[in-house]
């Protein structure tokens, strides 16, 4: 399901993370002509680690810690099913976003003006 915007991604990364927001139902990273939305559950781990998660005290934060950082790469999340991705970080932490809705878990635009949903 998610390989056709993987192949995709590989010719347009890095891209910079410019805007990061959390309102406690949706993620939203956002750059130059491109943004990524998720009513999703999700968290940041770093070396097998979580560091912060999307229900954490303070995660305002933390959240905002992303800003500035670029996506290096993007795979797909879980071994049984891929839906959801999960993106690489360029200080080494990865983004998990985990589905929670099955009609729309997550959008991503792209500069191009495509638009790729989770699930479909």
């Amino acid at each position: 399901m998610i390989n056709n915007l993987l192949n995709v991604l590989i010719n347009i990364l890095p891209i910079i993370v410019e805007k990061v927001s959390w309102d406690g139902d949706t993620l939203i990273i956002a750059g130059d002509g491109w943004s990524f939305s998720t009513l999703s559950a999700w968290r940041v781990i770093n070396r097998g680690t979580i560091q912060f998660a999307c229900w954490d005290k303070n995660i305002n934060e933390s959240v905002n810690e992303l800003s500035g950082l670029s996506i290096v790469s993007v795979a797909a999340q879980g071994l049984n099913i891929g839906v959801d991705p999960v993106f690489e970080l360029s200080d080494g932490r990865l983004l998990e976003v985990f589905s929670t809705d099955t009609v729309e878990p997550w959008t991503l635009r792209l500069p191009d003006g495509k638009v790729y949903v989770g699930g479909s």
